[in-house]
């Protein structure tokens, strides 16, 4: 019980210090105050401000700097233009804002098709790969990706590490790909993506859902992603 009170505690005090900073009431540059005003400001154990401030770096609000303190920063924000049928892999959208990428493989196994989907694609059996998108270490998306088989049987075989769109035009002849039937709405975040994608219950994430088709218009995948606020913008 005191464990989970500390973990509470920690995480509210983690999202006032959010608020000050997204508000202005810190400025961005500015110096954080040391540990010790903190501590008195929120009484707290050093233990419990230390793991608010340390979820504050990891989302890339607070930067410390070895001997001269904690310092505000604004997150570098992941940037994507939405066009029509516009289809853009994370790997590109992230080079594109001079960002390094890395991705996490969560789970791969084949399941029935969503049932969001199923009006296009039918009660299948899909191949269901499931990442972490990462930028410079700081989880982004949570990509929930749906394939059809068997023609994307082998997919699973690869490095998926990386860009899949490259993989499926080098090795499965694919030349094009666009989107279709698109969706983007504001998702809180609930206890399974607050652990996956590092962020609190109720923090704002968009929840992008997609069907993707090649060239012939032959649906490739489905998609439900989870992508949080802070870190990435659309610009239509």
């Amino acid at each position: 019980m005191e464990y989970k009170m500390s973990e509470v505690l920690y995480q509210k005090i983690r999202e006032d210090l959010k608020a000050k900073i997204t508000q202005g009431f810190y400025s961005q540059g500015s110096k954080l105050p040391s540990e010790t005003k903190l501590q008195a400001y929120y009484q707290v154990s050093r233990v419990t401000l230390r793991n608010a401030v340390d979820g504050l770096v990891k989302e890339g609000f607070i930067e410390r700097v070895q001997g001269k303190g904690s310092f505000i920063r604004k997150p570098h924000k992941v940037n994507r233009l939405i066009r029509e049928s516009s289809v853009e892999s994370f790997t590109k959208v992230a080079h594109a804002n001079g960002l390094e990428p890395s991705f996490e493989i969560l789970k791969i196994d084949q399941v029935n098709c969503p049932k969001q989907f199923q009006g296009k694609i039918g009660k299948s059996i899909m191949l269901y790969i499931q990442r972490l998108c990462k930028v410079d270490g700081d989880p982004i998306m949570w990509e929930n990706n749906y394939y059809v088989l068997p023609r994307f049987e082998q997919l699973s075989n690869y490095n998926l590490e990386g860009s899949i769109y490259s993989i499926l035009q080098k090795h499965f002849g694919i030349k094009n790909l666009y989107s279709d039937d698109t969706t983007l709405s504001m998702s809180p975040s609930n206890l399974k993506n607050s652990k996956i994608l590092n962020r609190t219950i109720g923090f704002p994430l968009f929840k992008l859902e997609t069907i993707v088709r090649d060239e012939n218009k032959d649906i490739v995948h489905a998609g439900i992603h989870y992508i949080v606020s802070d870190r990435y913008q659309f610009k239509i």
